[in-house]
């Protein structure tokens, strides 16, 4: 019985021994597994906001790819042909003034980069605008301090139906 206690007391003196050399080690694994999870958040958080940011450039320029090629020449139409206006790309032009639209309602800031246009397909006019959208992410930190991502979208301009569409 006697070794059996000097056994135990040579472990308990082992353990607090090696209890007191340990001691925060746990402190400093909990601060490094907070500083990894809060990068992985801020990288999850502004990842979404930059695929947020690339779906409303794309959004924007569509639209005002559409409000553009929507502005038909009156005059050209009247001679019996179809044809975009020359200021729809104008800085006062539909396309312009979609852009500016949206920008105002949204926590974005919208601008228009390019608008073109041009001839599609079978020869149908188009209008091709690119946008930049910059916004500020959620979690701004370093080089993540602003997002800018740009779109380009075409729409074209139709005669016809939804299931024949020609040339005008």
């Amino acid at each position: 019985m006697g070794g059996r206690k000097l056994t135990m007391r040579a472990t308990q003196r082992w353990l607090a021994g090696w209890l007191r050399r340990d001691r925060g080690s746990v402190s400093l694994w909990v601060v490094i597994f907070a500083f990894v999870t809060m990068v992985l958040l801020t990288l999850v958080v502004d990842g979404g906001q930059v695929m947020i940011a690339k779906s409303r450039a794309a959004d924007i320029a569509e639209q005002a790819a559409r409000a553009a090629a929507d502005d038909i020449a009156t005059g050209a139409l009247r001679n019996g042909q179809v044809a975009i206006a020359g200021g729809a790309c104008d800085a006062a032009g539909p396309a312009a003034g979609l852009i500016s639209t949206y920008a105002k309602g949204v926590d974005v800031s919208a601008l228009m980069r390019s608008c073109a246009i041009g001839a599609g397909p079978e020869g149908t006019p188009d209008v091709t605008v690119g946008v930049q959208v910059s916004m500020k992410p959620a979690i701004p930190a370093g080089a993540f301090s602003a997002i800018s991502v740009t779109a380009t979208e075409t729409a074209y301009l139709a005669c016809g139906t939804a299931t024949n569409v020609v040339a005008c």
